[in-house]
């Protein structure tokens, strides 16, 4: 596969279907959902483990998926005694379809991240997630040129992946 290819892959799956999908969802929290799971693909591509067996697990995919969203989210992984945000929100909601942990689900945007800590209660604003994650997919395209070890991560997770036409 070409940079090209590999870019117009993850473009297809991850800007035109999920997050294009994302864009149309009705409800907060169907929306909060599909960004647990898109979140997990961004961190597969970066850290060529797409897949749900392997040697690195759905947590790690996660957590690498989020930290590319920019420095709020990663502030959040790495501030000792924080809400684990992988246990409370994308589990929580995956699985019980309820963010645990989490003051409020809520749609709109404004300028600030997509998930903010106040004062230990999470509040989930899936539109500001949503743009931070359409950011961090097209700068994961525009690097992948110059980074030899992401273009082969990529590599290695979409052949995991089905072609998307």
């Amino acid at each position: 596969m070409t940079v090209e290819e590999v870019g117009s892959q993850i473009e297809k799956i991850l800007l035109d279907f999920q997050i294009g999908d994302l864009k149309k969802a009705a409800g907060p929290f169907l929306k909060a959902i599909g960004l647990m799971t898109a979140t997990e693909f961004l961190g597969g591509l970066v850290t060529g483990t797409l897949g749900l067996r392997g040697p690195r697990t759905s947590r790690h995919r996660f957590e690498e998926g989020l930290g590319q969203l920019g420095p709020a989210y990663e502030e959040l992984l790495t501030t000792p005694g924080a809400i684990d945000l992988y246990e409370n929100i994308r589990c929580g909601l995956v699985h019980q379809y309820l963010p645990l942990m989490t003051q409020a689900v809520l749609s709109g945007e404004t300028k600030g991240p997509g998930i903010v800590d106040c004062t230990g209660r999470l509040e989930l604003r899936v539109d500001d997630y949503i743009r931070d994650l359409e950011k961090a997919a097209k700068r994961l395209i525009c690097n992948l040129a110059d980074d030899p070890v992401l273009f082969r991560n990529c590599v290695r997770s979409l052949q995991k992946a089905p072609r998307i036409a």
